[in-house]
């Protein structure tokens, strides 16, 4: 078992920790220590202390997608280490938008001009030692969720739907089985789960950490039950465990709960646990 310190995430285990919406959750991978996601600000590094986490110690950064709520942490993060590597599954200077009302909010990576150099830009799989994986999602065949549809790209001169290409799957080896790790699952979790047993076939899936995009916090709409229920009838025919929680959304995370029982866990800000 591999265990993960959640640093942030919408809500907390206990007052000392911090909340926000966001997520950023550090690994100790075989006595390494990678971070996923990086939250919208430096709560995840007050978090990381109240919690005795040395994040001068992480080897690798993977930023999941270009958001805010994940990567607006990323210039206070390369101050405290200036060694990680930090990958990314796009170009630094894309830009991404949420769709209110008539009004495009600018929702992208903000880094600083001297940081620029520190990320290592990718459009294709990331394969580390044969045990870490960052991979690019490349099935469709299951729905995705319905509120991608508020979020926008710049494509050239026009800002048209995101298609998410951006999105990067991190996949760690343990023990001959593998832990996905994907923040916000705007591929599907479906999807997700089928991207990485075609591209690593032959080892079990033994969890799953992140979120699962199934609420809307601009509007505090969740996901239809129609929905939830087509995700249920096939998550239920897999051997696998669900940790999540930030996009997820508290009915969405109840209702399954009661359908999958133990299959699927919440997390919070504060814990440590293994998976």
């Amino acid at each position: 078992m591999l265990k993960i310190n959640v640093l942030l995430e919408n809500y907390s285990i206990e007052n000392r920790f911090k909340p926000r919406h966001g997520l950023s959750i550090l690994i100790d991978y075989n006595g390494s220590n990678i971070l996923l996601d990086v939250g919208p600000d430096d709560k995840f590094i007050e978090n990381a202390n109240k919690m005795n986490k040395d994040l001068t110690k992480i080897t690798s950064l993977f930023l999941s997608h270009n958001h805010i709520d994940h990567t607006g942490g990323i210039n206070e993060f390369i101050k405290v280490n200036n060694k990680a590597n930090i990958y990314l599954m796009d170009d630094i200077d894309s830009k991404y938008y949420l769709k209110l009302l008539f009004f495009n909010i600018p929702i992208g990576l903000k880094l600083n001009k001297e940081n620029r150099s520190r990320i290592i830009q990718t459009s294709d799989d990331v394969i580390i030692d044969d045990k870490i994986y960052f991979l690019k999602n490349t099935v469709s065949q299951y729905l995705k969720p319905t509120f991608n549809k508020k979020l926008y790209k710049k494509d050239k001169n026009k800002i048209i739907h995101d298609t998410f290409d951006h999105e990067g799957i991190l996949v760690l080896e343990d023990n001959n089985e593998l832990l996905i790790f994907n923040s916000c699952s705007h591929n599907g979790i479906l999807n997700i789960i089928e991207t990485v047993k075609s591209k690593i076939p032959g080892k079990r899936i033994r969890s799953y950490v992140g979120g699962l995009h199934l609420f809307n916090p601009a509007t505090k709409i969740h996901e239809s039950k129609e929905y939830l229920d087509y995700l249920i009838k096939e998550l239920t025919k897999m051997n696998i465990i669900i940790y999540t929680g930030h996009c997820t959304g508290k009915f969405a995370l109840d209702y399954m709960r009661g359908k999958l029982g133990e299959k699927i866990q919440e997390i919070n800000t504060g814990m440590e646990l293994s998976v």
